[in-house]
């Protein structure tokens, strides 16, 4: 910090403490670079406020300004403030300690310290950050007369700046630490900086107004995330260079900013203007529509109901697979955006296929938004997807394009790019389009470190939940949990889905609103007040009609908005099969002998390869047969993908429908995927998954009356396997009931027994609502079995929830102004860098293992598998680690192993197996920052591998088949 501020210059002691040190990389013992500590707090407040200027969404400054009374350049000044201030705590001996130049430097200034302390564990215990939070504390209690409440609010958001808030246990027990904080000389440094830091970032009357105004949680959170990104931008060498031993930087922090942010060139957010306000031209212009089409009246609904609103809202859109929902969304989140201006949007969907899926939409809708899109794809396989990983590279080798009117340098309006900055796990969501897999989302609801990023990745952005219904008990505590916390900052949301049972629906609602009310105005909500919203809002779970947009109103009741049902209506004539791929090959030959493409949906890999097998021996050499699951390599199954819609795909899409051809699935292609069959065979499953199959039926008209498909076909027709027809309760499959519980597949089943066609959508909503509501169904032979099945059901949603629990993040306090962010999300999962962690935590998911496989020739070769149409077979090297780019390859060749081979404790045999095998084989990964701490799985020429007591083979056409031996 400069002395040319009309601010007392620092002292010498204050002048030598260090932030930040760069050890030589080869012997880490010399010191080699330093920066110091005002140099660092000049860095960071410097970014705040470039951040603010230029990065920060209006709608969160809009949000973060409003307890100071709207002033937005007072809220901008306390984030810089905050920013300045968050590394005080590195006055500390238990700190300054680490590098014994720069200690010696300190002590010499006159800052003495223990140099016996670098060896002590119990030097870990005085971490800066907590040091941060008693100086910053104390000083405005001491010194500037903040109330005890007041001055923790403001602390603990300097004290969080390592991604975890504080526990109360760790503060009480560090203040007892007094050679370790550092006494006397070392406090009056500390104060020497905070009041120097006011002098430097506040005005006078700040500090008095920040004395009456109480902060809710969620601004805390805010701020504490926005800090973060100011010290991680401030903390990059790259752009802000450390000086040499023994010298200090020479330039001031602005001339250290603006070469930094010319580096940078970090993208802002969106600046949306009013998209066209007549509906026609906007979709005509937005999904580059052919001259006199109009959007579907369902798409019209929703974007007036956009526009009708002029703050945040929940809107919930109810309508059929294939009706035009995401274009709906993609629409109404336009408007929402220019609306409440928010500074982005996150798509949501159920799995990595979808997600990828929907990359490609995403880019080509935002070729048409007149706004600069920086784009991330939030998945564990990401680098994997050949369109992003193009992002990816173009954005690093984009020369800088035209100035835009604020001045910054960027990219031409009508790219979405992929910034390189934004590309990091951790500071991905903070991109201003985000497309990822439902688990980004849900992560806002799991206590884990670096939370408050992911609170401020989607605080400033529009965000679409689709298949909605496409989750677990578990799952939905903490959707709905999500769904609090973003109406507490007062998101705009938007959820698609096929239909909602009636009390998801309400529940749903009720989150939202919940968290609206106790939310950014730190209002309270006491339980008799939650006890009248919820019987207000009953009226959400009954049957609402459909398709339905439920769109909340502040200050007033929930709506919903009927649009015009579509005129095209689907008859599905319903049959049932026995059991068994003989019955599945005997009616597919039999329906498809003039042609025909049929779908085969299998509740488990095992029965896709069963039946596979069997129609392989069975059909004709004219009949295509493709297969479909889980088990295939993360390569193989992108490609298996592009397939499917390459043949089965809309007919803008497809490049040629077979004229024969049968596709034996699991659940991968029931949701999301474009694709169109014929006829469709399906395993049981709960109602609503048979409506997301029998989506794929006659999906897109072929011919007036369909009269382009073989005439046998004309109709749709879906038949249901995997039922014990003739007993007295017809009883599904046992090998799928630990997937489905018996509860729902059992009045699944009596919905459907005296049904013999399904009229989509008209039957949507209606079985919906009865397969999940109260009403008993089923004859009375049924009654007793399904009475306990129900109980059963009951008791696991219940232990299901209960589970959840353990990770969710809580509410927003009843009276969030009245509380810090000390406590706040003090016990979790941890670090999320690890994808699989996380999604264990929200998906409930069994524990799996993923293994990346290595092929060996019969000359004792290693290549990369020498199937795949894309880079298969090349040599991997020995003695050094691969290069990046055939790293990346090695990484799309991973494969998941079934549950059911790590149950048990099994898991941890398989692993030590395979570490073996790496070690062994392949020990130069562990220096390979790509591949370091993956586990190989060598298939041989035959394509088989012996795992412990199983042997496993791979397929290109089958996938990964595995036997227990004998």
């Amino acid at each position: 910090m400069s002395s040319d501020d009309g601010v007392t210059p620092l002292s010498r002691q204050a002048r030598s403490v260090w932030a930040k040190s760069v050890m030589d990389p080869e012997t880490h013992q010399k010191l080699v670079g330093w920066l110091p500590l005002y140099q660092h707090l000049d860095d960071s407040a410097a970014v705040a406020t470039k951040l603010w200027e230029t990065w920060v969404p209006e709608n969160l400054k809009v949000s973060i300004s409003a307890p100071f009374g709207g002033d937005q350049d007072r809220a901008r000044r306390v984030y810089a403030w905050l920013a300045g201030t968050h590394d005080i705590g590195k006055v500390s001996p238990a700190f300054a300690v680490q590098v014994p130049m720069l200690a010696d430097s300190m002590i010499n200034a006159g800052l003495s310290m223990d140099r016996t302390l670098r060896e002590t564990t119990e030097r870990r215990r005085a971490r800066h950050e907590l040091v941060s939070y008693l100086a910053m504390r104390d000083w405005l209690s001491e010194t500037q007369g903040f109330q005890e409440l007041a001055a923790n609010q403001y602390a603990s958001i300097i004290g969080s700046h390592h991604g975890r808030p504080l526990r109360n246990h760790d503060i009480e027990e560090i203040r007892f630490m007094g050679r370790l904080v550092g006494r006397g000389l070392w406090s009056e440094v500390r104060r020497e900086y905070l009041d120097r830091a006011k002098g430097l970032l506040l005005h006078e009357e700040d500090l008095p107004v920040l004395k009456e105004t109480g902060l809710p949680q969620p601004i805390q959170v805010l701020l504490s995330g926005l800090v973060i990104v100011a010290d991680w931008i401030a903390s990059n060498e790259q752009y802000f260079p450390y000086s040499p031993p023994g010298q200090i930087p020479v330039e001031g922090a602005s001339e250290r900013l603006s070469k930094a942010w010319n580096e940078l060139n970090l993208p802002g957010p969106w600046l949306l203007n009013s998209p066209p306000s007549d509906i026609n031209e906007h979709f005509a212009k937005r999904f580059s529509l052919p001259a006199g089409a109009r959007p579907r009246p369902l798409q019209r609904v929703l974007s007036e109901v956009a526009r009708s609103t002029n703050q945040a809202e929940l809107l919930i859109l109810e309508s059929q697979m294939g009706s035009g929902k995401t274009e709906a969304a993609l629409a109404a989140a336009e408007i929402l955006a220019a609306k409440t201006k928010a500074g982005g949007i996150f798509i949501a969907l159920p799995t990595q296929a979808t997600t990828d899926a929907m990359l490609a939409r995403t880019q080509e809708w935002l070729r048409l938004v007149p706004t600069l899109s920086t784009l991330y794809l939030a998945h564990g396989k990401s680098r994997l997807n050949k369109q992003y990983e193009g992002l990816l590279r173009d954005a690093y080798f984009r020369s800088i394009g035209q100035d835009q009117a604020d001045g910054r340098k960027g990219i031409s309006d009508d790219d979405a790019i992929a910034h390189r900055w934004l590309s990091d796990g951790k500071r991905g969501p903070l991109a201003n389009v985000m497309v990822g897999t439902i688990d980004q989302g849900l992560f806002l609801a799991l206590k884990s470190k670096h939370l408050m990023l992911r609170h401020l990745a989607l605080a400033g952005k529009v965000v679409i939940i689709d298949e909605a219904h496409a989750y677990s008990a578990y799952m939905n505590v903490y959707l709905n949990q999500v769904l609090h916390w973003l109406g507490a900052y007062s998101v705009p949301v938007v959820l698609l889905s096929a239909t909602l049972p009636g009390d998801q629906r309400m529940d749903m609602v009720l989150a939202y609103e919940e968290g609206r009310r106790r939310g950014l105005g730190g209002g309270t909500l006491k339980k008799v007040e939650k006890r009248t919203l919820q019987d207000t809002y009953k009226f959400l779970s009954g049957d609402i009609g459909y398709p339905a947009i439920t769109h909340t109103r502040l200050g007033e009741l929930p709506a919903v908005a009927l649009p015009e049902a579509d005129d095209r209506t689907v008859e599905i004539a319903l049959g049932r099969l026995d059991d068994g791929p003989a019955a599945i090959a005997q009616t597919l030959q039999n329906a498809l002998q003039d042609g025909g493409c049929a779908a085969v949906i299998h509740n488990t890999v095992r029965r896709v390869q069963e039946t596979a097998r069997y129609l392989r021996g069975a059909v004709g050499d004219d009949t295509e047969i493709i297969v479909a699951h889980s088990r295939f390599l993360a390569a193989d199954r992108l490609a298996k993908d592009s397939e499917l819609l390459d043949k089965f795909g809309s007919l803008r899409r497809a490049k040629g429908r077979p004229v024969k051809a049968i596709v034996v699935a699991s659940q991968v292609i029931e949701q999301s995927l474009d694709i169109d069959f014929d006829i469709m065979v399906s395993d049981l499953a709960p109602i609503d998954l048979l409506f997301q199959r029998s989506g794929r039926l006659h999906r897109h008209p072929r011919g007036e009356g369909q009269n382009e498909r073989p005439v046998k076909l004309r109709q749709a027709q879906l038949f249901l396997t995997g039922v014990e027809w003739n007993a007295t309760l017809p009883e599904p499959q046992k090998s799928y009931q630990r997937i489905y519980h018996p509860h729902i597949l059992y009045r699944t089943l009596a919905v459907l027994a005296e049904r013999s066609i399904l009229s989509v959508p008209a039957d949507i909503p209606v079985l919906v609502q009865k397969v999940y509501g109260p009403e008993k169904l089923g004859i009375p032979e049924w009654q007793v079995a399904m009475s306990i099945a129900q109980q059963g059901h009951a008791a696991q949603v219940r232990r299901k929830q209960d589970e959840a629990e353990d990770f969710r993040l809580s509410n927003v306090p009843t009276d969030s102004k009245h509380t810090s962010l000390v406590d706040w999300n003090n016990i979790g999962v941890g670090d999320l860098r690890e994808e699989i962690k996380g999604q264990a935590a929200v998906r409930d998911a069994p524990e799996t293992l993923e293994v990346l496989v290595v092929y060996r020739n019969d000359d004792g070769e290693f290549t990369t598998p020498p199937w795949l149409a894309d880079k298969g077979g090349l040599p991997l090297p020995l003695n050094q680690a691969p290069s990046s780019w055939l790293a990346k390859v090695i990484l799309g060749c991973s494969l998941s192993l079934p549950a059911w081979m790590c149950a048990g404790g099994k898991i941890d045999a398989l692993i030590s197996t395979l570490e073996r095998e790496t070690l062994v084989h392949f020990p130069e990964w562990a220096g390979s920052h790509e591949l370091r701490g993956e586990l190989a799985l060598v298939f041989n020429s035959e394509r088989t591998f012996q795992l412990n007591e199983y042997t496993l083979r791979y397929d290109e056409k089958m996938g990964l088949d595995v036997m227990k031996d004998a």
